[in-house]
């Protein structure tokens, strides 16, 4: 896989980005849980010194939080599934967060009342966006807990200030607007100056339905590479395991590819 990635970018300079939880990391219990491994963590940071790669992180998770668990590997990370990018020379906002804020504090507040029964549930505040984990909760009790948060959320979601987000035993809200990951890494694309000779051939690793926007974003303009069993197999043209696969993939394809730099910033 990786020679064949190698041989579709040609000359260009490879951008590589990439989910975090479920792509890079096993999905973890909880959110806290989530770690990178010693390999994983070494195949990127390898990959992104590369002369010729630029390396973006785009996750579910604020970019204060994937910076904590990754350092400065990545050259740009986009948080909140690219609500809110930070790169080399500035970064990009969505004007939507602001007047959400107070909407998301005020479920927040409720919904750590309301689901105090659950003792197993996990609240994670974003500020932005608020999402209930279930992973360690009976499933009884999680589809009750997630009918609970639901209905605690409703008055937003029938005012278009937000929506659902469904994920695997996971439940979120964000911001109702026409942005996703496949937004945010065209903007990345956008971002990333090789000059005016060089072109930037996109790569794009990930596991959930979120990923599933960027795959169709780039469609035949990148290479999508699911990781694991979630990604619907129109959108991609590789698959890989788990986390381990992707920190052997991103070790060949480092391997493969030639010194001469872009100077990309």
């Amino acid at each position: 896989m990786a020679r064949q990635v190698r041989t579709w970018l040609g000359e260009r300079h490879l951008l590589l980005t990439t989910d975090f939880d479920g792509t890079l990391s096993n999905l973890a219990p909880t959110p806290d849980e989530a770690e990178l491994s010693g390999e994983v963590q070494t195949a990127l940071r390898t990959l992104a010194a590369h002369p010729r790669v630029t390396l973006a992180i785009v996750s579910g998770r604020r970019i204060e939080d994937v910076r904590a668990r990754t350092g400065d590997i990545a050259s740009f990370v986009g948080g909140l599934h690219g609500l809110e990018i930070v790169g080399p020379a500035g970064g990009f906002l969505h004007p939507a967060l602001g007047r959400v804020a107070p909407v998301v504090a005020d479920i927040y507040r409720n919904a750590t009342r309301a689901l105090a029964w659950c003792r197993d549930a996990v609240l994670e505040d974003k500020t932005y966006a608020l999402t209930l984990h279930v992973r360690r909760v009976p499933d009884e009790e999680a589809a009750q807990a997630l009918g609970q948060f639901v209905a605690l959320a409703q008055p937003a979601l029938d005012a278009d200030l937000l929506r659902v987000l469904p994920g695997a035993q996971v439940l979120e809200l964000l911001p109702a607007v026409d942005w996703h990951k496949g937004k945010a890494v065209d903007w990345i694309r956008s971002a990333v100056d090789v000059g005016p000779t060089a072109g930037v051939g996109v790569v794009y690793l990930g596991d959930d339905r979120t990923d599933e926007d960027a795959f169709a974003t780039l469609g035949g303009r990148g290479v999508s590479i699911g990781v694991g069993d979630r990604p619907h197999d129109h959108l991609i043209q590789f698959r890989l395991e788990g986390p381990a696969s992707v920190g052997r993939f991103l070790d060949r394809l480092c391997a493969d590819l030639p010194e001469h730099p872009h100077h990309a910033t």
